[in-house]
Formats: structure tokens, sequence, C-alpha cells
């Protein structure tokens, strides 16, 4: 069980990652951590954040790492948008995340039926300049995967490998992972 606290800086990426694993396993089960300590937790960290992972998601509503992980107020440092792309947006804040804030590990978590790499692995045109940017940002870390489900993969990797080409970010062990929406269950890459 997790007895991180969130005042105490966790420096070990194993630790870190096995309370990922743990937390996967709890909420799979159904037995979550107690949350009782909603109130010292907000004391904890109401003066600074020592987040233990970092997490690169999609913003698809389904895929929430503070609960699918099984964790508490500060401990993971939350970065979410369509297909879980490491754009700009998302390096700068890794980088912050990994030197400022000290975070011992770096996860890409994709998902099954995500419809941002379904909808790219599709060859839609015609979207809405925004929507249609992120798909050809997509578009070639799938390309040549049969299906739907092995571009998600792919694109996972993908984004792994821009994480890791990153001198800041890749300080850190840079990991990814598949949530399946259906099981609750994280699959490590």
């Amino acid at each position: 069980m997790n007895l991180h606290s969130p005042d105490v800086q966790v420096t070990d990426s194993s630790l870190a990652l096995a309370y990922l694993k743990e937390g996967n396993a709890r909420f799979v089960a159904d037995e979550p951590m107690a949350r009782n300590t909603n109130k010292a937790d907000l004391a904890l960290t109401k003066d600074a954040q020592k987040p233990f992972a970092a997490i690169l998601t999609c913003a698809d509503s389904r895929t929430t790492p503070e609960i699918i992980f099984d964790q508490k107020i500060g401990d993971l440092f939350v970065l979410r948008n369509a297909g879980n792309v490491a754009d700009q947006s998302v390096l700068g804040s890794l980088e912050f995340g990994v030197k400022h804030l000290g975070v011992a590990v770096v996860v890409v978590m994709g998902h099954t039926k995500c419809g941002a790499v379904y909808t790219s692995h599709s060859g839609a045109d015609g979207l809405s300049e925004n929507l249609q940017a992120v798909l050809d940002g997509i578009r070639p870390n799938i390309a040549g995967t049969e299906t739907e489900e092995d571009g998600t993969i792919a694109n996972i990797k993908h984004q792994v490998e821009v994480l890791k080409a990153n001198p800041e970010i890749g300080a850190v062990p840079v990991v990814g992972c598949n949530y399946d929406i259906a099981t609750g269950e994280v699959t490590w890459l």
C-alpha cells in the first residue's frame, strides 16, 4: 500500500513505479486506499508540491490518473491532451516537473478506444483546423499499423521516445503504458 506522504519527496524511480502499479491493482480490485486524509493532504501541499510521478495522458474523461493509480492530492503531476501528444506545452511542463518538482518517473499513458488515435487512423480530414492539427500530428506515429489499437500502442511508444530524447525529461526514466477503459487495468509497455 502506498504510504507516501505528499510532504516527502520520492526520488527512487522504482519506488515511484511500484506506487503506480500498486495503486492500479487497488483500483482494479475496487479496494482504494482510505480517503479520509483530504484535509491533512491539503495542509501538507498548500505551500509546495512534491509529486513522485508525471503522467502524460489523453484528455478522455475516462482516463483520470489520480483515480486509475489510486493516488492522493500532490502525488501526480498530470498533463492531458487528445491523444497524449508530447507537444511543446507538454514538453515545457514536463521539463518543469522533472527539474523543479523532482518527479522520479515520467509515464505516457494511452488507452483503449482512443478517439484521437482512432479518428487519425481512419484518415479523417476536413475537421476544424485545431482538431485536424491534432490528428495530423498523430498520423505519422501510427502509419503502417493494422488496427486502431496497434496505432494506440505505436503512438504511446512514439511519445515515450520523444520524451526520452529531451535531455531534461530523459534525465529520469520515461515509460509507457496502456489503460484498458473496460477493465481498469494498466498494461506496462
